[in-house]
């Protein structure tokens, strides 16, 4: 399993290598937010799925834990896709090029200090606490359904906004991607990840105030 996962995120990772040169500036697709989130969502989530797998003690129902997961992220991606979609028109008329990418950072790092950042962030570090609280076993394939589900959706209050910030660099910002991933992994996986929710708010904030305001010499 953790072979395999790991595996799945290389590949996205080699795949959004390849869309950048290749000039694709942007994973406005549906298909292309999905191979974000296996590249930076899926292999941090291995503590989830070794939890469910010990818990059920099959292979069939760990990999239905995974399909969940990426499922929903799939639906987060329909919502924030859509979004950027529309938004990018509207930001397009406004004289700054990156003021979208700008709006983007400062909602992201507004959302690092709001309580539901904390509360999805303590969920999401603590799968075993899912599972304790979900699990029955009488029925494994619904209690490891119930706690993928459950996983799932801390990880997506936790992580949304940067992913959303992901999602607006888009191929062209690769290296942009890899810094989110390592900063959403360390939140939700290192013992000291909690330290870095507030730094990395204030930054997203001093970035994102920057961009809108014209100041954009990063990408000069």
């Amino acid at each position: 399993m953790t072979g395999a996962v790991v595996t799945l995120g290389v590949l996205a990772w080699v795949a959004m290598a390849l869309a950048q040169g290749g000039h694709q500036h942007g994973h406005t697709s549906l298909s292309g937010w999905l191979v974000m989130v296996v590249a930076m969502m899926l292999p941090p989530a291995l503590p989830l799925f070794r939890v469910v797998r010990r818990l059920t003690s099959s292979d069939a129902y760990t990999w239905i834990a995974v399909l969940i997961f990426v499922s929903a992220w799939g639906l987060t991606g329909l919502v924030l896709t859509a979004g950027t979609d529309l938004l990018g028109g509207v930001f397009a008329r406004l004289p700054h090029e990156h003021m979208l990418l700008g709006a983007g950072l400062v909602l992201a790092g507004a959302w690092q200090f709001t309580p539901w950042k904390d509360a999805c962030l303590t969920a999401c570090r603590t799968p075993r606490g899912i599972a304790m609280t979900r699990w029955r076993s009488g029925s494994p394939l619904v209690s490891g359904a119930t706690i993928a589900g459950v996983y799932a959706a801390s990880c997506i209050g936790c992580c949304w906004a940067l992913m959303a910030v992901g999602l607006l660099t888009g191929a062209a910002g690769l290296g942009a991607m890899a810094v989110l991933t390592l900063l959403m992994a360390a939140e939700r996986l290192t013992r000291q990840g909690r330290t870095l929710v507030r730094p990395a708010g204030a930054a997203a904030l001093i970035l994102g105030v920057s961009l809108l305001l014209g100041v954009d010499a990063l990408f000069t």
